[in-house]
């Protein structure tokens, strides 16, 4: 199939040829689809959509806002397309919040996505201050969600029934996970998180998380810092930073919490 805008008759497409049109009908709407209008625009049967976008949904590619019945191209399915294009939406939308972080602090700056089939998390992009010394950053690799701001920030977030998974399937003791559930609360309680040498010894990270139009934890806005280059009284502004950042990105996705 070409990419002439055009979407070819249900009759003609087989799986694979059906799935690369879903997803592509997918990016090119804007992720406002419901399965009535992606069983019309692609001539086939509601319960084929269904069965197909249920495949998706299981690798991570496809996720449902269960608010609007929409379906929309999911973080796995940017961490690919950001392996082989190096762009993505929200990556674009990221890109002058982690450049400003990274100027006004003069550290390093993430965009961490989180992929929810897996329960990990990957950093989809950086921004680097002018420091010499700064932390190689890998990017698009997945990550465990325990260790590090950029992990913590997204579990505190999630379902506990997501965060109990996370933590029976990669710690054995109890007062181990005892820690780590009283510093998820109070990385909900301050709305960020902040390690000392959680994922990389001696390093400072900072994290707040920026969510979906249906209230969903896509990922994290994250500063790194090297320990000797810390200050303990910048925390909160730096934190403050972020929470203020990545509230502007979850604007950017159509988040606006409830108030009151």
């Amino acid at each position: 199939m070409k990419g002439t805008g055009a979407t070819p008759s249900g009759e003609s497409l087989g799986t694979v040829a059906r799935v690369v049109a879903l997803l592509r009908l997918l990016a090119e709407s804007k992720n406002d689809l419901t399965l009535t209008a992606l069983s019309e625009r692609m001539g086939l049967a509601p319960s084929t959509i269904h069965r197909l976008m249920s495949l998706l949904i299981q690798e991570g590619l496809v996720g449902r806002d269960e608010s609007t019945k929409t379906y929309y191209c999911a973080a796995e399915f940017v961490r690919i397309s950001s392996l082989v294009l190096g762009a993505s939406r929200v990556s674009d939308l990221a890109g002058p919040i982690l450049q400003s972080l990274a100027d006004q602090f003069d550290e390093s700056s993430m965009l961490c996505l989180y992929l929810e089939q897996q329960r990990q998390y990957t950093i989809a992009k950086s921004a680097h201050g002018t420091q010499l010394l700064r932390y190689d950053i890998q990017e698009n690799k997945p990550l465990s969600l325990l260790w590090g701001a950029s992990a913590r920030s997204i579990l505190a977030f999630l379902p506990q029934a997501h965060i109990d998974e996370v933590i029976a399937r990669e710690v054995s003791r109890d007062e181990d996970a005892a820690g780590i559930l009283a510093d998820l609360a109070a990385t909900r309680e301050r709305g960020y998180a902040f390690t000392k040498g959680q994922r990389v010894e001696g390093s400072i990270g900072l994290g707040a998380p920026f969510f979906n139009a249906g209230g969903k934890v896509v990922g994290s806005v994250c500063l790194t810092i090297p320990r000797n280059r810390f200050d303990d009284a910048r925390e909160k502004n730096m934190g403050a930073a972020l929470k203020a950042n990545a509230e502007r990105l979850s604007h950017m996705l159509g988040y606006f919490p409830k108030q009151g």
